[in-house]
């Protein structure tokens, strides 16, 4: 008896090896899945984002209550769009995207499709059809509300291409994300956040690549 509960207590313990070793040979395996899709060099300046986006979409990927929706099909764009601008050779840069979603099970074109059609749908909406389109997606998501900063940026995106809001002071910008945020379960002190880091590493960014380009230009 005391043998059998021996090998039970081992059985265990190889098996909590073996799924903490399979979660970390997931990530190892997405990320061979990326280079052998994408088998480029990234320049360094791009190459953080290309590790932080397969990390996250990697993590997100295995959470039971993330969906996959308008917002952070927006909030994905806008962040690869932002940061792959002046990305050279630019035939590569879908490529890139293409690669970072499929190797963790994220279809590029649905996200292209899905991130276009609320850009547009944006674009012809006064602020009161946006906020019953939110209810309407809320509803339709009960019990899948899982957070990132993804979806930050993508009510971020969402507001910025409404009408309403153009030539508006940021104050009441940051109320309809406010409410937005409060609309699908979000607190807004950490969507206010993760909008705010995402524009001060944009302006990083930009200064960086002025930095490279003068630099380019001076040789």
């Amino acid at each position: 008896m005391i043998l059998a509960k021996s090998r039970g207590k081992l059985r265990s313990l190889k098996n909590y090896l073996g799924l903490a070793l399979s979660v970390r040979a997931t990530i190892s395996d997405s990320k061979s899945d990326f280079h052998k899709e994408f088998p480029y060099v990234i320049p360094p300046i791009y190459r953080k984002l290309a590790d932080e986006l397969l990390v996250e979409l990697h993590l997100l990927s295995h959470q039971k209550n993330f969906k996959k929706d308008s917002i952070f099909a927006a909030g994905l764009k806008e962040i690869f769009n932002k940061f792959t601008s002046g990305y050279k050779p630019s035939e590569h840069i879908t490529k890139l995207f293409e690669a970072i979603c499929n190797c963790n099970g994220f279809n590029p074109n649905e996200i292209n499709s899905s991130s276009e059609q609320l850009v547009s749908k944006a674009k012809s909406s006064t602020k009161e059809d946006i906020n019953e389109f939110i209810i309407q997606l809320k509803n339709e998501h009960k019990g899948n509300d899982y957070y990132s900063r993804i979806n930050a940026i993508g009510i971020y995106k969402l507001v910025s291409e409404i009408p309403t809001f153009d030539n508006s002071k940021e104050e009441d910008i940051n109320k309809e994300i406010s409410k937005i945020s409060k609309l699908l379960g979000y607190q807004y002190s950490r969507v206010e956040k993760d909008i705010s880091m995402y524009k001060s590493n944009i302006e990083k960014m930009k200064q960086a690549l002025e930095i490279i380009s003068l630099n380019l230009t001076s040789k």
